[in-house]
């Protein structure tokens, strides 16, 4: 089965829909550019984010960018409405919520993409819901190299 993006984005929405996020989005990371946007995208109100560049340390997504490893922004934030100023993609989106994920390939230790989920309504995320992330994680990893990888 060759997978392309119309693949990547059915699985985008199966995790919309098993974590009740009402946005998913992937940036794809190309470092010879330096302008990382976010191209795969479920669920948003506006174009916005196509506008957005991701910078290493800015935003949640800038921050798992910088520490390698998910963030989140909810409920259990003690300065969540503080913190949600910083994150252009929450303000756009009008996210109560979000969490950001990096990809990494099994074999490796760079970052390939960044995946972020976040919720309009819902000011917290459930145990269930983030492990749900974490498992389809390697898949949403691999799908992304092999669109990658035809392009």
């Amino acid at each position: 089965m060759a997978i392309d993006d119309t693949t990547l984005l059915t699985e985008l929405e199966r995790l919309r829909s098993l974590t009740s996020c009402d946005f998913v989005a992937i940036a794809p990371l190309q470092e010879h550019t330096g302008r990382n946007r976010w191209q795969y995208v479920i669920g948003n109100s506006n174009d916005r984010y196509q506008q957005m560049v991701i910078k290493k340390g800015q935003g949640l997504a800038g921050t798992a960018l910088r520490l390698g490893r998910w963030v989140k922004l909810d409920g259990t934030h003690p300065n969540r409405q503080q913190e949600r100023l910083h994150c252009p993609l929450m303000l756009a989106e009008h996210l109560q919520a979000a969490a950001v994920f990096p990809l990494v390939p099994n074999a490796s230790s760079q970052i390939k993409g960044l995946l972020f989920i976040g919720k309009r309504e819902q000011t917290r995320f459930e145990h269930g819901e983030l492990l749900a992330v974490q498992d389809i994680l390697d898949t949403l990893t691999s799908y992304l190299s092999a669109v990658e990888a035809n392009v």
